[in-house]
């Protein structure tokens, strides 16, 4: 049986990225991109911290996580969202308090 998506409503989710500081969101209404971008960070030498990029669905009010990657020195890796997927959840849902 297939996991439950990792999910949250999409306006709470995106109320508490508002909060956070050194993101940059792309959406076009079907599709959401969170990248949290090293050179938005106050880190004396910001191109040496990994760039953590998040890409959503959005299905109704929910936003649904589909893909999870981080970029360092010009690496991409993808993290394993079942290996992952308290720890994203517990995130996604703290962003929504």
């Amino acid at each position: 049986m297939p996991e439950a998506d990792i999910s949250a409503p999409a306006i709470t989710f995106l109320s508490g990225l508002g909060k956070t500081l050194g993101y940059n969101v792309e959406a076009d209404g079907k599709h959401l991109d969170v990248a949290f971008e090293p050179w938005s960070l106050e880190h004396e030498g910001p191109f040496q911290v990994p760039c953590l990029r998040l890409h959503f669905r959005q299905e109704g009010e929910r936003i649904i996580l589909e893909r999870f990657s981080i970029s360092d020195d010009g690496e991409e890796r993808v993290v394993d969202l079942d290996a992952a997927r308290d720890a994203l959840q517990a995130w996604m849902d703290w962003m929504v308090d």
